[in-house]
């Protein structure tokens, strides 16, 4: 069984995210922690609205 070719859309797309992440993992290791925590920040005010937060799941007052 062979698959169909990808729409000249769809390659640039997986070109385009192949990019992103290779300009990812090249960032520093500070600016990626940085991320990281902004993303749990995020994770945590959207779990938050949902229901409280298990002692677990409250974050340290940690700033990068």
């Amino acid at each position: 069984m062979m698959s169909e070719p990808l729409s000249p859309d769809a390659t640039d797309r997986f070109e385009a995210k192949a990019r992103w992440h290779r300009e990812q993992a090249a960032l520093p290791l500070q600016e990626k922690v940085r991320i990281l925590l902004e993303l749990q920040k995020q994770e945590l005010s959207l779990l938050a609205r949902q229901r409280p937060l298990r002692p677990w799941e409250k974050p340290w007052p940690i700033e990068p």
